[in-house]
């Protein structure tokens, strides 16, 4: 009988008969195995190395134990013959019924079990006691790469029914060691300020309380290792070496201290640069774009940044496959390196077939027509590279990645295959957000810029809202022809109140456009859109006088009182009341406005037709929460001769991403310019076409600010006082007057009621006879409080932000956060009488422009981008309307 441990050697390589006399060669007439739980026999049988009617020999039982032990299903295993018949006689390793992890925070369950599940312990599997002590050790080596030196891990295993085993693993991972010094040895050309500086590792900043730079870890020590020689090698060491990187710590396992021995050699120049291998009749343009040269001190970094773009280069003729390689060779006698790029171009490749993966919703023609690449031409790297930033673009996908797959049995054809990650492109649009007062707004759109999957945008729009009811309907095609012309055409009827902190007057208005655009090159286009447009404006009871000129003479009242009558006995002689007629005063006493309101000089109904050209120039890394690249947008406006109102806009807008750290952190500015003014008979730009700025306000963006807060205010509406109580109102408040246009009611003896008119120094005015001179009296009936924004005719705004990326926020391409500082304001180059004196409106003045900080959020929701600022103003006056929060659901900054 032979018995042994599945792991051990074996001892005994033949079978002890059990009587003395038998032969040990004999036929196997039968095979029995005792001691299977979970096994099969089936699983069994299939591990033996023999069968029944084979012949068992001295020398088989070895083969049968390392057969049956290779399974790792058996802790021990016996053979024994009972006459002619083989006995097998096994005890199974217990199962995995259950892990428990507790206690790490550092280390995620997931990957411990992971890790585990690499050495084939996991539940439900075999159970091997001295695996699982090998993946105690790698756990607590991972801890000590982690600075976590004093980490246990603990290992229960129970033992249960049915040949059953848990196992209970608990951490204590301890403190975080510190590390406490960083020390370059051997430097001399450097010191250990300079060197240690360019390290992601060392002693914590004073400045920085929460910074986690003194947080040992062995994968940042290699990686700072990696960058301090590149260091030296990018600055002329070519034979810089980092002898070792003893790392010691404190009994207490708190402290660390790194110690970095090095050699730094001599510094190297060029002595020569050359090209060997297949140029493919490229060398001029290939040594173009060779960064090295003689002379020049040598660098690593300069010599890969050549086998780049020379790799490049013979990509974009064909060679997909290039290969460049840069090899100095050193020369210790004179201290020079000569450098030998060697070229492996490799067949020219052909693409095979372009795929697309991922386009579950977009056809597959919406994404192949923004192909730059074609197929069966020569493959590209930078075709295909601009296909994928034009498929970026497009704003439908959040990811697009890009392959190239050398096709089977060939060795000049490629497949580029795109994998693209649709996001949200046609969806309920639902806005939020507040305004001036309190009041909120309320608006729904939908509108799906990728129809179908056609590509083609339609939007629906059906709002309503505390100042605006509106219905539109709009459709753009991106590819009316093949080259990428769009076409489109949009139809509306609104009907809109003053929006929040703007003058009252509301418009009525429908209208209609159709636009084209122009591709001139891969990032430039030139639109066009003509338009027709019918506005009905109402002033309301209370318009303020740039709109409609007041106070307003009573038509038929023609008299001014000099003296009220009295008819109170108590308060002395009963008289009659003394009038003038308003033809006696002096029009200066009139007090009229001089200046006529819009609807004095234009009327209130319009028909207009105007004609709209831009010039776009787009090179962002996307369409939605762009990181990377410039736009930007120049567009005119104007109206046509012949229209009711003649007027001109013209705006640029400009933004700019640029990545200051990895793609995470991005410096952003945006730029938003317009001026508008009237040509012909309109002498200046229709205050409802005027600029606006403040709050979130479209193109006027100044965040810490009220809603269209900001630039020339409005002048109040004003009326005389009277003393016409007698005359007879219709309904609707109006003076009903008879067919001589006299108002009914009027009797002479009532009429405007008077002032005194005084010098500057206080004195009375008397006339030719030595009267009291009087004027009329006004009121001002400033209905709106400060709330009377009336916009401008130039606008400037302008942020500066810092992007960086959300703290626990995995997927970054659909939330922005940003530290933000802005400024701007409106100005107006045509303002009335009225607010100059009231000094509430004035040319460009630098001095005016209002400026806040704060930071931003915005999130690429279902519903549109959701926007948040919390935000500080920097006021100049007491007028200045501060709105330090706000939020916004369908859109961004």
């Amino acid at each position: 009988m032979i018995r042994t441990s599945c792991l051990s050697a074996l001892l005994t390589l033949g079978i002890v008969a059990t009587a003395q006399a038998q032969p040990q060669n004999f036929i196997i007439s039968d095979i029995r195995i005792d001691g299977l739980q979970r096994i099969s026999p089936g699983v069994m049988f299939s591990l033996l190395p023999v069968s029944v009617g084979d012949e068992m020999e001295p020398g088989l039982s070895a083969s049968i134990i390392r057969a049956i032990s290779a399974s790792q299903y058996f802790e021990e295993i016996e053979l024994a013959r009972e006459g002619d018949v083989l006995l097998i006689t096994v005890l199974e390793r217990p199962s995995v019924s259950e892990i428990s992890i507790s206690g790490n925070r550092v280390l995620k369950s997931e990957d411990i079990l992971r890790n585990m599940a690499s050495a084939d312990i996991v539940e439900g599997g075999i159970f091997t006691r001295s695996t699982l002590e090998a993946i105690r050790q790698g756990i607590q080596e991972v801890y000590s790469g982690r600075g976590r030196y004093g980490t246990t891990v603990d290992i229960e295993v129970t033992d249960l029914p049915r040949n059953r085993v848990s196992i209970d693993m608990t951490v204590n991972e301890g403190q975080e060691s510190r590390i406490k010094d960083v020390n370059i040895v051997g430097n001399s050309t450097y010191d250990n300020d300079e060197l240690t500086g360019i390290f992601d590792l060392g002693v914590r900043p004073w400045y920085l309380p929460f910074s986690r730079r003194d947080r040992y870890s062995s994968e940042q020590l290699q990686g700072d290792i990696e960058r301090l020689n590149s260091w030296y090698l990018d600055r002329g060491f070519a034979r810089f070496n980092v002898d070792n990187t003893p790392v010691s710590i404190t009994p207490d396992n708190e402290e660390i201290y790194i110690t970095i021995n090095v050699s730094e050699g001599q510094q190297y120049n060029i002595s020569r640069v050359d090209l060997a291998g297949d140029l493919v009749n490229a060398e001029p343009l290939l040594r173009a774009y060779t960064l090295v040269g003689p002379g020049q001190t040598f660098s690593q970094a300069l010599i890969t940044a050549s086998e780049e773009y020379m790799t490049q280069i013979l990509g974009n003729l064909g060679y997909a496959f290039a290969e460049v390689e840069g090899v100095p060779t050193i020369n210790d006698e004179d201290n020079t390196v000569e450098v030998i790029f060697y070229v492996e171009p490799g067949a020219r490749t052909y693409v095979n077939r372009i795929n697309f993966r991922g386009n579950v919703s977009t056809a597959d023609d919406v994404l192949r027509r923004e192909m730059r690449q074609l197929e069966s031409a020569p493959a590209s790297s930078q075709q295909i590279e601009l296909s994928k930033v034009r498929l970026e673009r497009l704003g439908y996908f959040s990811t697009v990645n890009v392959d190239t797959v050398e096709v089977p049995g060939t060795t000049d054809q490629v497949d580029v295959m795109f994998d693209v990650e649709e996001q949200s492109f046609g969806s309920v649009s639902f806005s939020v957000g507040s305004g001036g007062g309190g009041n909120w707004f309320v608006a729904t759109d939908l509108q799906a810029e990728n129809f179908l999957g056609t590509g083609r945008t339609v939007s629906v729009g059906l709002n309503r809202s505390y100042f605006s009811s509106s219905a539109n309907f709009s459709y753009v095609d991106p590819y009316f022809t093949p080259d990428g012309v769009s076409r489109g055409f949009s139809v509306f009827i609104q009907k809109q109140d003053s929006p929040f902190n703007i003058a009252s007057f509301s418009t009525t208005s429908y209208g209609a456009s159709l636009n084209f655009s122009y591709p001139i090159s891969e990032i430039q286009q030139i639109g066009y859109n003509i338009g027709y447009t019918h506005t009905e404006l109402t002033s309301g009871g209370f318009s303020v006088q740039e709109i409609e000129s007041t106070p307003r003479l009573i038509p038929g009242v023609d008299r001014y009182i000099i003296r009220p009558a009295n008819t109170n006995p108590w308060e002395g002689p009963i008289t009659d009341a003394v009038t003038g007629l308003l033809s006696d005063l002096p029009p200066e006493y009139l007090n009229l406005n001089p200046d006529k309101g819009f609807i004095d000089k234009n009327g209130t109904e319009f028909d207009n037709i105007t004609f709209t050209t831009n010039w776009i120039r787009n090179t962002l890394n996307r369409g939605q929460l762009a990181t990377n690249g410039t736009f930007q947008q120049v567009s005119f406006e104007v109206t046509v001769p012949g229209s009711d109102l003649q007027y001109y806009r013209a705006s640029y807008n400009t933004q700019y991403f640029k990545p200051i750290y990895g793609n995470d952190w991005v410096f952003h500015v945006r730029t938003n310019l317009g001026y508008g003014n009237g040509y012909g008979d309109t002498d200046a730009l229709p205050f409802f076409q005027n600029y606006f700025a403040g709050g979130l306000a479209y193109n006027g963006v100044v965040r810490g600010f009220d809603e269209n807060s900001l630039g020339p205010r409005s002048t109040p509406p004003a009326s005389y006082s009277t003393n016409l109580t007698g005359l007879i109102k219709d309904e609707n408040g109006n003076v009903v007057v008879n067919a001589s246009g006299v108002p009914q009611g009027y009797d002479g003896t009532q009429g405007y009621l008077t002032v005194p008119v005084v010098d500057a120094n206080g004195q009375p005015v008397l006339d030719a006879n030595g009267n009291q001179q009087v004027q009329l009296a006004v009121q001002a009936n400033d209905i709106y409080g400060d709330r009377n924004s009336f916009g401008g005719n130039i606008l400037t705004t302008a942020s500066v932000e810092l992007l960086f990326p959300m703290p626990l926020v995995t997927d970054r391409s659909r939330m922005r956060s940003s530290l933000f500082l802005d400024v701007g304001s409106v100005f107006s180059s045509d303002c009335s009488t009225r607010q100059v004196q009231r000094n509430s409106c004035s040319g460009f003045d630098a001095g005016d422009l209002r400026y806040s900080v704060g930071v931003g959020v915005t999130y690429l929701s279902p519903f549109g981008p959701l926007t948040f600022y919390l935000a500080k103003p920097f006021t100049k006056n007491a007028q200045d309307r501060k709105k330090s929060f706000d939020f916004t659901i369908g859109a961004g900054f």
